[in-house]
Formats: C-alpha cells, sequence, structure tokens
C-alpha cells in the first residue's frame, strides 16, 4: 500500500484512570489500541504526531516507543 493510500485515523480516549490512542486504519478497517499516560495533554500530541505523519496502525506502536526512547535515552 502506497503512502498515499494510507489513511489512519488516531483519537484520544479515556481508559480506567488512563488515556488510549485508538487507531483505525480507514481503507482496511485494521485497528490498534495503545495506552499510552495518565496525562490526556501527553496522550493528546502522541495522537497528533502519529495523525501529521499519516503513520501507519501496523507501525504506531514502535513509532511512540522510538520517540520514548530517544526523548529518555538522548545523549
Amino acid at each position: 500500500m502506497s503512502e498515499e493510500e494510507i489513511k489512519p485515523q488516531y483519537e484520544v480516549l479515556p481508559e480506567e484512570g488512563i488515556f488510549a490512542i485508538f487507531g483505525k486504519e480507514e481503507t482496511t478497517g485494521e485497528t490498534v489500541f495503545i495506552k499510552i499516560s495518565p496525562e490526556e495533554k501527553t496522550a493528546l500530541r502522541f495522537a497528533k504526531i502519529l495523525n501529521e505523519n499519516k503513520v501507519s496502525v501496523r507501525h504506531a506502536r514502535d513509532v511512540l516507543r522510538d520517540i520514548l526512547f530517544e526523548t529518555f535515552f538522548e545523549k
């Protein structure tokens, strides 16, 4: 699937005291659910990054993991 065909959409949902990111690929119906932060502002910022970069739902966890590792392990 080319980048032009990828149409992921991410939103933030409250989930038992933590905010989660729910993503759905409009063309395939594929979904992802990632519990991410107790702070809504943080979850919204991550969802914005995923939406702006059209990250596929298959790669969303890896992208978020990379962002978090880069932040904590920067030299």
